[in-house]
């Protein structure tokens, strides 16, 4: 089961959010800038992108010249891999 990109949820004060769904399943990836490295947040989310468990899911630091969508995609690329990753 791998998440797909659905939309932007647009900028934010700190940078941007995207929501990205797998079947009936949907995450926002946030990109936020507010500490000294940028990270992006994995939470889960409903249709419209609204977060309904504030407990994350995934998350990445990442270096300051990789630009938001770059940070966002390469996260949700690794989440994908991990959630497929097959069991021991």
């Amino acid at each position: 089961m791998s998440y797909v990109l659905e939309k932007s949820l647009g900028d934010h004060e700190h940078g941007r959010a995207l929501l990205y769904s797998s079947g009936d399943s949907f995450l926002v990836a946030s990109y936020s800038k507010a500490f000294i490295r940028p990270e992006v947040l994995v939470f889960k989310s409903d249709p419209e992108g609204n977060v309904t468990d504030w407990i994350e899911l995934f998350g990445e630091k990442h270096d300051k010249e990789i630009t938001i969508n770059e940070a966002i995609h390469s996260t949700m690329a690794r989440f994908n891999r991990l959630e497929n990753k097959p069991a021991p």
